[in-house]
């Protein structure tokens, strides 16, 4: 069996798409009753997602809302 290749990634690109995605299980859980499955669901895709990013970038935050001011 042979190998399956690995391609390069860019990390701006990963990031980006990991934002894009944070952004869609943010909706749906705001869409969502509380502690429902979708609501849940989306909660755990959001969680992966800012562990993933602290591993890549070290900074679990990125995508946060920052406060204006």
């Amino acid at each position: 069996m042979s190998k399956g290749r690995r391609s390069p990634y860019s990390l701006c690109d990963v990031l980006d798409k990991l934002q894009t995605g944070r952004a869609g299980a943010v909706r749906v859980q705001a869409g969502s009753p509380p502690f429902h499955d979708h609501y849940n669901r989306a909660r755990a895709v959001i969680e992966a997602i800012d562990a993933l990013t602290e591993e890549l970038t070290g900074d679990r935050e990125r995508f946060w809302s920052k406060p204006h001011g």
